[in-house]
């Protein structure tokens, strides 16, 4: 009886400790196998790039997005606001911040907020639509160099009161050639002769060439340069015009 005794103290307290082990064991398994399953559960995204009103991790800031169709513009995160600009189908903007509330705010092509369940991807990627303003530098409207060549500038007599800008052709008897420009080698465009009007140019432009010739300009009978003279030989004192 006590070699039965004896050994039944050993095997009571191996039991004992298996059971402690075995309890200390459970709870331990129990919350890894739970949070091993919260940690595999990933949210998914929806082709604008948000899910529901979760804002993403990573920034999205002045990447490209698309309208799914017509869509409005808004200066607040509210339908109930005044819509400032319509966004139609496929037209891209550019994304100012990564969305909060279901809202997104865009930079481009207006600063605002538009829905982001009404965006898409870009069909070229997240890179921003050109943003380049069109070429608005005005063509250059200088007039040619119509200065003759090897020519002093005109001088201008200055403005003449009313209509005290004609002159009669007194000289050279056959009347005077009109020219294009003041020098007496340039093409001949008309004529005026003795006796006739002619209507100076106003303000009033003289100018002399080489051999010191006086050429001044007139409107009529045709407009071009004739010769005065040395000086103004060949036309009568300015009157007033008929």
């Amino acid at each position: 009886m006590k070699t039965i005794n004896s050994w039944g103290k050993p095997f009571t307290i191996l039991a004992l400790g298996l059971s402690i082990v075995g309890y200390l064991n459970a709870p331990s398994t129990a919350v890894t196998d739970t949070t091993t399953a919260n940690v595999a559960q990933k949210p998914e995204l929806n082709s604008s790039g948000y899910q529901g009103n979760i804002q993403l991790a990573q920034s999205v800031v002045s990447q490209c997005r698309a309208a799914k169709q017509r869509i409005f513009v808004y200066p607040e995160r509210s339908t109930s606001s005044q819509s400032i600009r319509t966004i139609a189908p496929d037209e891209q903007v550019t994304l100012a911040d990564s969305g909060a509330a279901g809202w997104v705010a865009i930079s481009f092509p207006v600063a605002g907020y538009v829905q982001a369940i009404d965006l898409k991807p870009c069909p070229g990627g997240t890179r921003p639509p050109n943003t380049q303003p069109p070429n608005t530098q005005p063509p250059n409207t200088q007039p040619p160099n119509t200065q003759p060549p090897n020519t002093q500038s005109p001088s201008s007599g200055g403005s003449q009161t009313g209509a005290n800008i004609c002159r009669n052709v007194i000289a050279p008897p056959e009347g005077l050639a009109v020219r294009n420009t003041p020098v007496s080698s340039a093409p001949r465009i008309a004529g005026v002769y003795v006796g006739n009007t002619v209507r100076l140019a106003n303000p009033r432009e003289t100018q002399k060439d080489s051999q010191g010739r006086t050429w001044v300009r007139i409107t009529a009978p045709s407009t071009g340069w004739i010769s005065s003279g040395y000086p103004d030989t060949n036309l009568s004192p300015e009157f007033s015009c008929p």
